[in-house]
């Protein structure tokens, strides 16, 4: 079988399911070319990739979590700083600290009402139209917001940072030259103007508790600011906007799994929610770094190879999901992969949750006969999975 993780095309349509079954059932640990690279060791099952996110001592988050090296200006890295994602336990538990309280359980359900009077201003803007672009209108609107009311900015802001962020994620060769990085330096363009709007004034948004806050007794620098900046719009963003769009296609494709979920709103929406993640697993890879020689099912990896966790493959793992390629609603116990583990697991899925399930719930709710327009268009990337074009038609309930 032709194996090309590095090439856009794979996952263009969502997860390449035969890829995943071969690699799953044949190659659990896979060597993958790379060109103008040293290459890296595809890790495809369940258990393996929830192993690995989990032992900081042999898989190093730093360099990157990306597999291409990291350029300066590039792969969340300013200066002599990178961003947290990058980073390993203490360095990583200690900067993590200082927003982590932010994004528990209890601060999001204590935000749930703003986020469903989002949702309904969301689905307001578009009901009486009949059709809208749904990635953007609908989709990407709920994030947005959400990350910008979070940090005290404009919302329409928060919809112009994440359109940097489609071009961060997409892959350099379907952009003209340069493009990933003036992206990047607009981001930093904009966190400048906040560092300096909330030092004047500041409130009691994120953004000023970051820039007042203290790291072993002294304040983050503007760098070190910029990056949890650009980490909070990016992460912000992808896995909520992405698992909206291509969940919501997906339950237009299975019109049975549509009418249980509403016919039955309030009770079916979290496990419809845990599914959708399952399925459609918006962040498809993370890569570690091994920091000694390792064995796993008996292939021997060397220090300083790279290992690339691919969630979409662990989500399919047949393993552990029956059925794994099906849309199954009813399906308990789906522990997905999704917002990755240990000490890195998702710091904003608390959110995400809420966020899905109150955009869904009044698309759902409010929004009949709905109908995709034309084919949708996919973000051309190997590293998030998702659409960036979705036309639906609807009538209003």
């Amino acid at each position: 079988m032709n194996i090309d993780l590095l090439d856009p095309a794979t996952f263009r349509g969502g997860h390449p399911a035969s890829v995943y079954d071969y690699l799953l059932a044949e190659a659990p640990v896979y060597w993958h070319d790379e060109p103008g690279g040293p290459g890296f060791w595809v890790v495809t099952r369940y258990q393996d990739v929830y192993d690995i996110g989990r032992n900081a001592a042999v898989f190093s988050s730093s360099p990157t979590i990306m597999i291409q090296d990291p350029t300066r200006g590039a792969g969340g890295r300013s200066g002599e700083h990178q961003m947290m994602l990058m980073m390993d336990p203490p360095e990583h538990t200690s900067y993590r600290k200082l927003i982590s309280r932010a994004f528990t359980q209890g601060p999001a359900k204590a935000y749930d009402h703003r986020i469903k009077a989002l949702a309904t201003r969301i689905v307001d803007a578009v009901a009486d139209r009949g059709e809208c672009e749904f990635m953007a209108e609908i989709a990407g609107e709920m994030p947005s917001f959400v990350i910008a009311d979070l940090m005290g900015l404009p919302l329409s802001d928060g919809r112009d940072l994440y359109r940097l962020t489609e071009v961060i994620h997409s892959d350099p060769s379907s952009l003209p030259e340069g493009a990933a990085a003036a992206a990047v330096g607009a981001m930093f363009e904009y966190g400048q103007s906040v560092i300096k709007d909330k030092r004047a004034k500041p409130g009691d948004d994120l953004a000023s508790q970051l820039l007042s806050a203290e790291l072993d007794g002294r304040k983050l620098s503007d760098e070190e600011f910029l990056l949890f900046f650009m980490l909070l719009v990016d992460a912000g963003g992808d896995t909520t906007r992405n698992l909206v769009g291509t969940g919501l296609y997906e339950l237009l494709n299975a019109p049975e799994q549509w009418a249980a979920l509403a016919q039955n709103l309030g009770t079916m929406m979290p496990k419809a929610r845990d599914e959708l993640l399952r399925l459609t697993s918006p962040v498809i890879y993370m890569r570690r770094t091994l920091k000694q020689d390792f064995n796993l099912h008996d292939v021997a990896m060397n220090s300083g190879d790279k290992v690339v966790m691919y969630y979409g493959a662990a989500n399919r793992d047949s393993r552990i999901f029956d059925r794994p390629h099906e849309l199954d609603i009813h399906r308990d116990g789906a522990r997905h992969l999704a917002f990755g583990g240990g000490h890195h697991v998702c710091l904003g899925q608390w959110f995400a949750r809420l966020e899905i399930d109150a955009i869904l719930m009044e698309v759902i709710k409010r929004l009949k006969n709905i109908k995709v327009l034309e084919a949708p268009q996919w973000l051309n990337s190997t590293f998030i999975s998702g659409m960036t074009h979705l036309p639906v038609s609807f009538e209003r309930r």
